[in-house]
């Protein structure tokens, strides 16, 4: 900045409020006068307030407890448990499901059950020995007993 436009302000740049002065007086007073009356806060104590304090707190304190009651006892968490349980078994159960019938089954997952799941003394078990008579084997064709043992592969029968 320049130097000689330091000298050109003509006010300081404070304005006072219009008639500030002429009410200053009465306002000082006014401020006296509340501060010298106010000394006090204005709230009393009685006597002997704080000796008797504790017992009074005491006293109020020796109220029997209400009684309370649990959300979760043992018979409200027996019977939600019995609720559950009998839901999930509602939809384990097959009931609403047809019963599978041997016109439903395919031949290759029986073929398998029999082969994995059931050993040869079950088979025994099985089969009558009035169903199978003499009759029944002696019309077989030799011929074709030899080709079907030649067709068997022998790794299968090592397998078992």
């Amino acid at each position: 900045m320049k130097k000689e436009s330091l000298n050109t302000i003509k006010t300081s740049g404070f304005k006072i409020p219009k008639d500030y002065f002429e009410g200053l007086e009465d306002a000082i007073l006014a401020q006296a006068t509340l501060e010298a009356h106010s000394k006090t806060s204005g709230f009393n104590v009685p006597d002997g307030y704080f000796e008797t304090l504790e017992n009074t707190i005491l006293s109020k304190l020796d109220k029997p407890e209400p009684k309370v009651f649990n959300l979760f006892n043992k018979k409200t968490i027996v019977s939600l448990s019995s609720v559950a349980a009998a839901i999930v078994l509602l939809f384990n159960l097959n009931l609403f499901k047809a019963a599978p019938t041997l016109d439903s089954l395919d031949t290759d997952t029986v073929e398998n059950y029999i082969l994995d799941e059931i050993e040869i003394n079950d088979l025994n078990m099985l089969i009558n020995d009035s169903e199978l008579s003499q009759t029944d084997f002696i019309d077989y064709n030799l011929i074709e007993v030899e080709d079907y043992i030649d067709d068997i592969d022998l790794n299968d029968l090592y397998q078992e």
